[in-house]
C-alpha cells in the first residue's frame, strides 16, 4: 500500500494541530511498511496501540481548541472522532485475537480515512482558525 506523502494541501494552518497530523500520519504509514512475510499480530497490535493513544491526544487537543473558540460544527468534529476511535478499537481487538498480516482492508481504511478527515472535514475549520488569529 502506497504511503501518505504530507504535503502543505493537509495543513490546517495550526503548527500544534499540524504537527499532530504530522505524527498521526507517521504511525499509519508504519503500517504501509509490511515485510513480504508480514508482521506478527503482536506488531500490528502495538502499532494500532500507538495510533490509537496519540489519536485520543489529538483528537482532545483538536476539539478543545476548537470549543475554546466557539467552532459552530464542533459536534459533526466530535463525531467523526467518536467513529474513528470506535473503528480503532475494533482494529485492535482483531490484531490481538492474532491478524499475522495486516489485511489489505485495514490499511486502506486507515489511509482513506486519514487523508479524507484531513483534507475534507478538518479543512472545514481551516478558515474559522485563521479569522481568530490561531496560527
Amino acid at each position: 500500500m502506497e504511503k501518505i506523502i504530507w504535503n502543505d494541501s493537509f495543513s490546517v494552518g495550526v503548527a500544534k494541530l499540524d504537527g499532530q497530523h504530522k505524527r498521526i500520519t507517521e504511525i499509519i504509514n508504519l503500517l504501509m511498511d509490511e515485510p513480504k512475510d508480514g508482521f506478527d499480530s503482536r506488531t500490528v497490535e502495538q502499532i494500532l496501540n500507538q495510533l490509537t493513544e496519540y489519536v485520543h491526544n489529538h483528537f482532545e487537543t483538536e476539539e478543545k481548541i476548537l470549543a475554546d473558540l466557539g467552532f459552530p460544527d464542533l459536534h459533526l468534529q466530535h463525531e467523526e472522532h467518536k467513529e474513528f476511535r470506535l473503528e480503532l478499537a475494533d482494529l485492535c481487538m482483531q490484531a490481538i485475537h492474532g491478524y499475522a498480516s495486516i489485511p489489505a482492508n485495514l490499511n486502506l481504511y486507515l489511509r482513506e480515512w486519514w487523508v479524507d478527515h484531513i483534507l475534507v472535514k478538518d479543512m472545514q475549520y481551516r478558515p474559522f482558525l485563521a479569522s481568530r488569529g490561531l496560527r
